[in-house]
């Protein structure tokens, strides 16, 4: 009788513990790569310039340097570019 108790008493426990169902989903995330990604350039009238160009903009002359001096891959940006004056002798 002890152990028709002890087997039904297992068999309550055991159906009454349940495993909670998960799912993912399936929907595929996609990547658009342009070219562009990695690419360090200055924009200027819809055209991509590299580090060390210099455009004329009206009477300024801007040259495409770093953004930042401590990074070697980071963005680029517009500086003006400073003409050094002739030094009096």
């Amino acid at each position: 009788m002890i152990k028709s108790i002890g087997v039904f008493t297992a068999i309550v426990i055991a159906s009454t513990v349940q495993a909670n169902t998960v799912s993912t989903s399936t929907q595929q995330n996609t990547l658009l790569m342009d070219g562009s990604i990695g690419k360090r350039v200055c924009y200027y009238e819809d055209k991509a310039y590299s580090e060390g160009s210099v455009v004329q903009i009206g009477q300024v002359y801007m040259i495409c340097q770093r953004a930042n001096d401590f990074e070697t891959n980071g963005p680029l940006k517009w500086v003006v570019l400073q003409q050094e004056k002739p030094k009096a002798p």
